[in-house]
């Protein structure tokens, strides 16, 4: 496969979330997807939590041979095998569950991903941490948005109830996340993996804006970094929840390590980055560069799409 230029390209690549459905109906092999990050013209990739044990190998292989750059795993990688139905692999386990034989399969699969991450010479996992239990649910409440408006006074209301449960419940799965990371930082440090705490998309995930700071503040360490999704940032601060991505920048730009980078349309995320999805990539993107650049579309876009999604992506990366 052609090597990128010693560019901002060379941190630019793709989740193979986008090949998920054909991985988990094994309709696709890992020489098959590098043939398809050649035509994007891409050598680099995120792999997601859809990855089998056993393409691990041939992955390797191609990493010290410089045919590919691993630039990124996503928890929990490898897949995890019997995923209960309605999970999904990168949530089928939470790091702050309550319940304690899930909280420790967690935690396992989380140190699996970092030995994965060191045998493919990457140096950066992301991370879901978990969620607070809210009553009403997030589900609800942005049905309740997407139904009756944001402005609405039924939404302000379950917007309240919402925010004053979240800060009620919130202690308990803090004291989980503690232990969790009191666990898996010291063993990422060892082995000089980056932890990227992902930026969420539904509000009671952990952490918000606010929750960033006290875990930076408890944790000082040059391992335990910041992800930024736009599409989540994005999704938060149309609905009320956050204050933009600038103002992310602007207080954990220190810690941030990289970004996934899609489209918003209609307050769905996971489209391609285009000028006429949000957010604005042309005006966000001139503030952290240097980053890791991840590209997490979801497979509802067809590939000759994806094709321009890369020309667009790297056009804005080169500040066309």
């Amino acid at each position: 496969m052609n090597q990128q230029k010693n560019d901002k390209n060379d941190n630019l690549g793709i989740s193979t979330i986008y090949f998920y459905k054909e991985i988990v109906k094994k309709n696709i092999t890992w020489q098959q997807i590098k043939d398809k990050l050649y035509q994007l013209d891409l050598s680099a990739v995120e792999l997601n939590a859809d990855i089998p044990v056993e393409w691990f190998k041939e992955i390797q292989k191609d990493v010290v041979e410089n045919k590919i750059k691993v630039l990124s795993l996503h928890n929990f990688c490898p897949s995890v095998e019997n995923i209960p139905k309605g999970k999904y692999g990168f949530n089928v386990f939470s790091l702050t569950s309550a319940d304690e034989q899930e909280h420790n399969l967690a935690i396992k699969y989380t140190l699996r991903t970092i030995d994965y991450a060191e045998l493919v010479n990457s140096k950066a996992v992301v991370l879901h941490l978990g969620e607070i239990e809210t009553q009403p649910t997030a589900t609800e409440l942005y049905e309740v948005a997407l139904q009756y408006g944001i402005t609405s006074e039924i939404y302000h209301k379950y917007k309240s109830s919402f925010l004053s449960s979240r800060q009620k419940n919130k202690q308990k799965f803090f004291d989980l996340l503690k232990k969790t990371l009191d666990k898996i930082l010291p063993y990422a440090e060892n082995k000089k993996i980056n932890l990227c705490i992902e930026t969420r998309f539904f509000p009671n995930e952990i952490p918000n804006f606010e929750e960033f700071a006290e875990i930076f503040s408890c944790y000082k360490s040059n391992y335990l970094r910041y992800w930024h999704d736009f599409g989540h940032v994005e999704i938060q601060t149309i609905f009320g929840f956050e204050k933009g991505h600038k103002k992310f920048f602007d207080t954990y730009g220190n810690y941030l390590l990289g970004y996934h980078i899609h489209g918003v349309k209609n307050f769905v995320d996971h489209y391609i980055p285009s000028n006429d999805s949000q957010p604005n990539y042309k005006e966000l993107l001139k503030y952290q560069e240097d980053k890791i650049y991840i590209l997490e579309i979801h497979p509802k876009e067809n590939f000759d799409t994806l094709i321009k999604a890369v020309k667009y992506t790297k056009l804005v990366l080169n500040g066309k």
